[in-house]
């Protein structure tokens, strides 16, 4: 009876300590992270299959005022809601991380502004807010694309092109550039075309716009060549390409429309060579009919406006990339892809929201890089 008496004591006792460190973990683990990217806000957690995003252009309000102040009652709204949408737990501690054209205020609109507007962020949300560089931004890429697709990713480094910006990322090195689909459109528009206003129609793009787009990109091709060096392996996982370029070529090559090889995981530059020669002559109308009016699943969304004006310079972006760091092979996956995991698991995140007003200091005095400086010395 006595033994049975112990048993139990013993059972409740491991029982408790079970519960207690299952409770502490949850704790621990109760950490919210917002991946607020040139156009919109996403909210998720780790290990956990919820999420929520809204809409948002801040592209288009940092080129139209420099700077992101306006956006802060919608960004607090939406950093509010989001959690309730996703069905994420309630209490957590929450942080942001803005990237493009975040960046892109404070290059043009200054840091001490940049920081003005996220200070008010977290006073009004609670949230602890901060603009990761853009090397920093090409790691977490590589870490979301590692854990999702594990074994599927094959290659060493991977290739995200956004709405303001593009990057390419390994687990040690990493090159981006403000080269992302919306902001390339704009520079090609106005530097090529010499279109300045907005609704600038991109189509027909024309082959002889290769060469002025070569020289208007050398000097940030020769700076990915410094940084990645050449010939290496990549996997393309954004949707420009996933859902635009690739389809767009496997569909050429079924109608035997273009030389090169094109597969289900991938392409050949020879076959995006060819793409874009028999594309960029074409206007918006041409190109859905040489695309079948999109009857295929795979390119439903190809003619639709506005992506029916970007797939050519697109490929004129990708193409010249791929030149100039002399990538015969881009590999594709497809991939929900956002900088929530590692954004939740820097260190640096933790140690900065523990001395927030350090941070925004010293962003102020330093800029964007002030998220990688030593917190040692904070004093708050």
């Amino acid at each position: 009876m006595l033994c049975c008496r112990k048993q139990r004591a013993l059972f409740s006792l491991l029982l408790a300590l079970f519960t207690i460190g299952k409770t502490a973990l949850a704790g621990e683990s109760c950490r919210l992270g917002f991946d607020v990217g040139s156009s919109g806000i996403r909210v998720a957690m780790l290990h956990s299959p919820h999420a929520a995003k809204v809409p948002l252009d801040y592209l288009h309000h940092v080129w139209r005022d420099n700077h992101l102040q306006a956006t802060i009652p919608a960004t607090v709204a939406a950093l509010q809601q989001l959690p309730r949408a996703a069905q994420l737990p309630e209490g957590c501690t929450a942080v942001a991380g803005g990237y493009s054209a975040w960046r892109l205020a404070v290059e043009r609109g200054g840091a001490a502004q940049a920081a003005d507007t996220l200070q008010a962020i977290q006073q009004q949300s609670g949230v602890f807010f901060f603009i990761i560089p853009q090397d920093v931004e090409g790691s977490y890429g590589y870490q979301a694309v590692q854990q999702q697709m594990g074994e599927r990713l094959t290659t060493p480094f991977v290739l995200d092109i956004g709405g303001g910006s593009l990057q390419f990322a390994s687990a040690d090195a990493g090159w981006g550039s403000n080269l992302g689909q919306k902001s390339w459109r704009k520079r090609f528009c106005q530097q090529i075309k010499q279109d300045q206003a907005a609704e600038c129609r991109t189509n027909p793009v024309g082959v002889e716009s290769l060469d002025s787009a070569r020289s208007l990109l050398a000097q940030e091709i020769r700076a990915a060549q410094a940084a990645l060096g050449s010939q290496f392996a990549v996997t393309a996982l954004s949707a420009p390409v996933t859902r635009g370029i690739h389809p767009i070529l496997r569909h050429l090559a079924e109608q035997r429309l273009l030389e090169g090889t094109v597969d289900e995981r991938g392409f050949e530059r020879s076959a995006l060579a060819a793409a874009f020669t028999l594309l960029a002559s074409k206007s918006d109308a041409q190109l859905r009919e040489i695309f079948g009016n999109c009857a295929s699943k795979t390119l439903k969304k190809a003619c639709d406006a506005p992506f029916i004006e970007t797939h050519v310079t697109d490929m004129l972006l990708l193409l010249l990339f791929m030149d100039g760091l002399h990538l015969d092979r881009m590999e594709v996956i497809e991939a929900d892809m956002n900088n929530v995991p590692g954004l939740l698991l820097d260190q640096r995140v933790q140690h900065w929201s523990q001395h927030y007003p350090c941070y925004l200091t010293r962003l102020r005095q330093n800029g964007i890089d002030a998220f990688k400086r030593d917190n040692d010395h904070c004093s708050e």
